[in-house]
């Protein structure tokens, strides 16, 4: 994993502890000082196929670490 790659996974982790739901493309340029949607997008991809992040397909805001559960958050 590279440097970029392992500051967005951070961001993805520490938002999902904090608020219980994946953060936004925005959220995460803004946290990052990214510029780019399309960079952080890729970004978010690269975790995926390196399968430390799941998505779900078609879904807004569905990214979150593999090692994290829903009912993790207490729900």
């Amino acid at each position: 994993m590279t440097e970029r790659q392992s500051q967005v996974y951070m961001v993805i982790d520490s938002w999902w502890k904090k608020y219980g739901f994946a953060p936004s493309i925005d959220n995460i340029m803004s946290i990052t000082g990214d510029k780019g949607r399309g960079n952080v997008a890729r970004i978010m991809n690269q975790l995926c196929v390196l399968g430390v992040c799941k998505r779900v397909p078609r879904k807004a805001r569905s990214i979150r670490p593999v090692n994290f559960r829903v009912r993790d958050i207490g729900y």
